[in-house]
């Protein structure tokens, strides 16, 4: 498939996707080797909604806050952490995304 704009073949490579707070890693799209645009057949979307689908219970799951040495602490379950490629010990970062989500990701 070529780019409409530069006239060259697109690259298929693997990228990163986000959509509604959930991070998909090495998901196939088409990158522009001039500008780097990206875009995903209508295969690739497909296949990045299965992906989407197949998390979505996992991923909303309730949890209490509790306390740990006397701080607010929330338990993650494992497979959460196995999911997002977690270790024990590892250093991330926690941010407020809105009032009311919480990101939680690798620091970097």
């Amino acid at each position: 498939m070529k780019c409409p704009e530069h006239g060259v073949n697109y690259e298929t490579v693997k990228t990163t996707y986000e959509q509604f707070g959930v991070i998909l890693k090495h998901v196939k799209a088409l990158r522009c080797p001039v500008d780097g645009e990206e875009l995903f057949t209508l295969e690739q979307v497909e296949a990045i909604r299965q992906r989407i689908a197949l998390l979505s219970p996992r991923l909303k799951l309730i949890r209490k806050i509790t306390r740990a040495a006397g701080k607010p602490s929330i338990y993650l379950p494992l497979e959460i952490v196995k999911e997002a490629d977690l270790k024990i010990g590892q250093e991330v970062a926690v941010y407020l995304a809105d009032k009311k989500k919480i990101i939680i990701e690798a620091a970097k």
